[in-house]
């Protein structure tokens, strides 16, 4: 691998040397491609031995997949943070080319037609299984526990060791050694990496509460049907261009095995300045290609199992398709429509919130009503989407500037089933066993709702609210009805109003 001396940067942090960051990209994003083809070659040569071996392939095809995801979670990342990348040029160095060599021995194993099958794997087995004291799935381990390191330590995250990113780089010049790679000529660049954060640091450093919806899987996971291939409309760009230094990436998500990513991040411009990033691949272009757009400037409509945006265009004095997002599981497709609108109502750039960005399609409302939640006044929601039936409870801000923004949302799940998952506690508050929401705002304190063994407290404003909750989590509910509680014209107390259909 060509090694390039190392490169300075200037007093404000930013690169010198984008030729440098340049190939540092090109090197993680070429070696991404080499595990995508390491994992194929794992797939077919399981199905083609036919149970044998079974177990020891799968584990090295996931350990495959997974260094391909961070490579290419490095890739997406390295434009929003370059004025950091010579933090970690030094460890790409080192890591990138033992990560090739061990590849491209694999290959000369597994991607050999001439060896019968058995032999490619026993072969390999054989030969490369046991370098450094360490089998092929402990040595992809090791570069995953890497990558991940590096990945802390390029975006400033308080959960970066470096001690553990110490010893892990021992570990790769040895094997380097074996493998007969010099030691890397690029210098070490100090990064004065802080001790090992304690729980406390790591909870007292505030984080976008963007950086932590995706932190949990839910607990339940209701697959979505009839998806396609996620794509992006836009105009591509070889390289994204004009993010400045000092923002910060909210969260990522991968579609389609990561050939197509969409990256959320905060502009350094300004607070609550948020642009998607999409980066994507296609037949026709083997470099990967982005787009770029604020929140603000886009819509959001679902369509089935997809997520689809739309910007505005000048030329055609319309709105256009930017990009459509398959998502696999309906709570993945819910906690990202309700980021993305949460982000949009509190852009200060976004001159209004078109009332449809609100709503999911597919969903319907079973109940409404007025509730205190922390101190703040919010409109309780139960929804059903009416294909999966799958069920959430959903808070909004009540009235003002951001009515209707999401603020929580909370999937209900098997459990709901229980006897004892509902406590109607008194008039106004309903006790809920096993309640995980998930929060939009960076002012709400989820904490504060949660009483001494875990329950989450519903405050409802009117005693009707709380008695009409209740029904809707009876077996005997109809499907088609939606019950609300609206405040009546004198101002004197709530009023029940049961309503035909849906969202």
């Amino acid at each position: 691998m060509l090694i390039k001396p190392a490169i300075d940067a200037t007093s404000r942090g930013a690169l010198t040397d984008v030729g440098a960051l340049r190939m540092e990209l090109f090197g993680c994003w070429q070696e991404a491609k080499r595990a995508d083809k390491i994992a194929a070659l794992l797939l077919t040569l399981r199905t083609d031995l036919d149970g044998l071996y079974y177990d020891d392939i799968t584990a090295l095809f996931r350990q495959a997949e997974c260094s391909s995801r961070l490579l290419r979670d490095l890739f997406d990342i390295f434009p929003i943070y370059h004025s950091r990348v010579p933090l970690i040029r030094y460890y790409l160095h080192v890591i990138l080319p033992t990560m090739s060599k061990t590849m491209r021995d694999m290959c000369i194993y597994i991607d050999n037609e001439e060896l019968p099958k058995r032999r490619q794997w026993t072969l390999m087995e054989e030969r490369l299984g046991d370098q450094a004291d360490m089998t092929l799935v402990q040595r992809f381990a090791m570069y995953c526990e890497a990558l991940v390191q590096i990945i802390r330590l390029l975006s400033r995250s308080p959960t970066y060791h470096s001690t553990m990113l110490e010893q892990l780089r021992q570990k790769h010049i040895r094997l380097r050694k074996l493998q007969g790679i010099p030691d890397p000529q690029v210098q070490i660049i100090p990064h004065h990496a802080p001790p090992v954060p304690s729980a406390a640091e790591i909870e007292g450093k505030r984080r976008h509460w963007a950086e932590k919806i995706f932190d949990d899987q839910p607990h339940a996971a209701t697959g979505l049907k009839h998806r396609r291939a996620s794509k992006c409309f836009g105009y591509p760009m070889p390289e994204p261009t004009g993010i400045p230094v000092g923002s910060t990436v909210l969260f990522k998500l991968p579609f389609d095995k990561n050939r197509l990513s969409i990256t959320l991040y905060l502009h350094a411009d300004g607070a609550d300045i948020t642009r998607l990033l999409c980066r994507w691949t296609d037949r026709y272009c083997v470099n990967p290609m982005y787009s770029c757009f604020g929140v603000h400037e886009l819509c959001i409509r679902r369509n089935g199992s997809s997520l689809q945006f739309r910007r505005w265009s000048s030329g055609r004095a319309h709105s256009a398709l930017w990009a459509a997002l398959f998502f696999k599981t309906w709570e993945r497709m819910v906690l990202f429509h309700q980021a993305f609108v949460a982000l949009k109502a509190r852009c200060p750039l976004t001159i209004n919130v078109n009332p449809d960005d609100y709503v999911l399609s597919g969903e319907k409302v079973l109940f409404r009503a007025q509730i205190i939640d922390d101190g703040f006044e919010h409109a309780l929601s139960v929804i059903q989407d009416k294909k999966s039936f799958g069920l959430r409870l959903h808070a909004a801000v009540w009235n003002g500037e951001l009515r209707r923004c999401p603020v929580w949302t909370a999937f209900v799940t098997y459990q709901s089933a229980s006897p004892s998952w509902l406590h109607r506690r008194s008039n106004h508050r309903i006790w809920l066993k096993d309640i995980s929401p998930y929060v939009f705002c960076n002012t709400y304190k989820k904490r504060r709702q949660i009483r001494k063994h875990g329950e989450f407290e519903i405050y409802f404003v009117d005693r009707q609210a709380a008695d009409a909750f209740e029904e809707v989590f009876m077996e005997e509910e109809k499907d088609d009805q939606i019950i609300q509680i609206l405040p009546r014209a004198d101002g004197q107390g709530h009023v029940e109003v049961v309503m035909s259909g849906g969202l």
